[in-house]
């Protein structure tokens, strides 16, 4: 059963999860051996109401957590690339490859005396990585769009949101990317396309068939990336909008064959990327399969997910919150009031980096994110930053160090007394909603890494 204490008037304010001072915790404990528990609608034991305070603690308030599955996240926006694979042992095996449209840097008619070279596409990774670098993968197949890219319509890391129809067969030269490491520090991937496309793409060019930039998407519609079928390894990022991103076509003047000449073609007109999980590889069972649909934390193992790509989100939920007002009408909550959330140190992988941040939205009864509750924290440094970042402390159940997310909670449960907004709960987003970083949060019955919210509230009745 969980249960409460009464905390007596002017007793200092509580402190974050396990900093409680000695002389608060020997108060509480003495009250909750004189206090009667029993079980209420609020769902905790509760002790009687007395004329001679008006401050309680409600030690545990029930909470309910799910893992929410919000699918439609566009990333036609972003200026990113993602190609590769991974098999995370929790989510199954995620796939990524991109799109892009070409676009001409000016008019595009070269001298029809002009000799073909070789075509050449250039891509920039940063160092960011989805997976496991010590292995070697296909870097990587390139092929034609068949489909023209909306200038319109959002695009979405789902497939069946945005389909998209390209050429099977690879434009690489030589029929296959060459095989090596995805490592970090790589800062330039250079892939030849194939020479009788480069002719053909000249030709055009020479003829005038390609001098704007409408011709040009009409004889391509653009590129796509993807890894090899074989390929399990990471998933690599790229900007689009990088100096030296690009296909280029080499060709010389047979005049002065020493002078090279080229034409380039930037990938960050339009593109996006998609991204899918194989879901019979996953470790954990039970994951939300349809839009919006939300899976009890009860059954993915007393625990939830934040993943940013995939679109899943955490939902907490506190059903008898407003049960408090049986304390009396004129209540007000502390603005010590704080939720926490521990990440699971089994669950934390080299090969799976955590968001950053999570940004905490209002939701509705249907797991539509309203509006930001919290989107702001203070990092282990001192500095504020954007979303609620992850911090070190010691857990209660096992005695380590482990990550926790830890943010105020006063002012919803503030609102949400005083009937201001429903009682909804709240959802937990990544702060980079569109790139695959996860995390994984103890639900509130996971023995070792438990959900928690301490509710400190006063009454003036």
């Amino acid at each position: 059963m969980q249960h409460s204490s009464k905390v007596p008037a002017g007793s200092g304010r509580p402190r974050p999860w396990l900093r409680l001072p000695y002389a608060l915790l020997l108060v509480l404990g003495l009250l909750a051996v004189g206090c009667k528990k029993d079980v209420s609608s609020i769902g905790v034991g509760l002790p009687d109401a007395q004329t001679n305070t008006g401050a309680y603690l409600i030690d545990t308030l029930t909470i309910r957590a799910s893992t929410v599955l919000r699918d439609s996240v566009v990333t036609s926006g972003s200026d990113y690339l993602l190609v590769g694979r991974y098999s995370d042992p929790l989510l199954g095996t995620l796939t990524a490859k991109s799109f892009f449209r070409l676009g001409l840097m000016g008019a595009f008619q070269p001298d029809p005396t002009f000799v073909y070279d070789s075509l050449t596409l250039t891509l920039k990774p940063d160092t960011y990585r989805y997976g496991d670098t010590t292995k070697t993968q296909t870097l990587f197949e390139v092929h034609r769009l068949i489909d023209q890219l909306s200038d319109i319509k959002p695009l979405f890391a789902a497939p069946r949101f945005t389909p998209v129809n390209y050429d099977s067969t690879t434009l690489l030269n030589k029929g296959a990317a060459p095989v090596r490491r995805a490592r970090p520090n790589a800062d330039i991937i250079r892939l030849p396309l194939n020479d009788d496309f480069g002719r053909d793409l000249l030709a055009k060019a020479q003829a005038g068939q390609l001098a704007t930039q409408d011709a040009f998407v009409a004889y391509l519609p653009g590129l796509v990336l993807t890894t090899a079928a074989a390929d399990n390894a990471a998933i690599v990022r790229m900007s689009a909008s990088a100096a030296g991103s690009a296909m280029i076509l080499y060709y010389h003047d047979p005049t002065n064959p020493t002078a090279v000449l080229s034409t380039s073609f930037t990938p960050a007109a339009r593109h996006f990327y998609q991204i899918k999980a194989n879901r019979s590889t996953a470790g954990t069972p039970n994951l939300p399969k349809l839009s919006l649909q939300g899976i009890s934390s009860t059954l993915t193992g007393e625990q939830t997910f934040v993943e940013g790509a995939l679109g899943l989100q955490t939902r907490l939920e506190f059903p008898y919150l407003t049960d408090v007002q049986q304390f009396g009408q004129n209540i007000t909550v502390t603005s010590a009031t704080a939720l926490t959330a521990l990440v699971p140190p089994g669950s934390i992988t080299p090969f799976a980096p955590l968001p950053p941040n999570l940004t905490i939205y209002f939701t509705d009864a249907s797991n539509h994110p309203i509006n930001i509750y919290l989107n702001s924290g203070i990092d282990a440094t001192g500095k504020q930053v954007v979303g609620v970042p992850s911090l070190t402390g010691i857990s209660a159940q096992t005695n380590i160090e482990q990550s926790v997310y830890s943010w105020p909670m006063a002012a919803y449960c503030q609102a949400v007394i005083n009937r201001n907004i429903p009682n909804n709960g709240l959802l937990l987003s990544s702060v980079t909603s569109t790139l695959p970083n996860r995390v994984v949060l103890g639900g509130p019955r996971n023995t070792q890494n438990k959900l928690k919210l301490r509710l400190y509230f006063i009454t003036a009745n």
